[in-house]
């Protein structure tokens, strides 16, 4: 009986032992990929916002972060090194989630240019309140005053995709106020 009891502790420990060591080198494993790949991730990702910050705002030469505070909602903010304005990434709520929207702002305060960056909408129908057809229809406004999309006059919204074009709304506003309460581009 003993014989038995030692062959089934035997049968169970060294499994256990065998899957614990798996663990800890997949761990290890995960850990090196991930400190040896992280400085990479960041310097594409920090090329893929200078890219979209260029993109909303053309006339800007190059950017440094905003020090300043920041309002709710907003990710961040930075002006242009040749005070052409400010490229401002701003978080709404949309229809599938967070929509995560960057707005070109130049110094007379008027829109430049907007796009998507992140979004959880729905392909096809959600995603039309993110062409740059739609986002054009932001471009010279410098005030956003209608608690909703449907209400503002100088923006459209997409039929059917009312929400995703509220979010972008709401961001866009977020934006323009954060502008504002910078004091503009100085």
């Amino acid at each position: 009986m003993k014989m038995e009891n030692k062959s089934n502790l035997k049968e169970s420990l060294i499994p256990s032992i065998v899957l614990v060591l798996i663990c800890l080198v997949v761990t290890f494993a995960l850990a090196f990929t991930n400190k040896a790949t992280s400085p990479q991730i960041a310097k594409i990702a920090k090329a893929n916002a200078d890219k979209a910050r260029t993109q909303v705002l053309p006339k800007a030469d190059s950017f440094d972060p905003y020090k300043g505070k920041l309002n709710s909602g907003i990710v961040d903010c930075y002006i242009s090194k040749n005070k052409a304005g400010m490229a401002i990434t701003s978080v709404s709520k949309s229809f599938g989630g967070d929509i995560t929207v960057m707005t070109g702002i130049d110094a007379k305060g008027k829109i430049t240019g907007v796009t998507v960056t992140n979004h959880a909408d729905t392909p096809g129908l959600g995603t039309k309140a993110m062409t740059v057809k739609y986002l054009n229809c932001y471009k010279g406004d410098s005030e956003l005053k209608a608690a909703s999309v449907k209400d503002e006059k100088n923006v459209d919204y997409i039929v059917g995709a009312s929400v995703s074009s509220n979010g972008v709304y709401h961001a866009v506003q977020g934006a323009l106020k954060q502008f504002k309460d910078c004091g503009g581009v100085k």
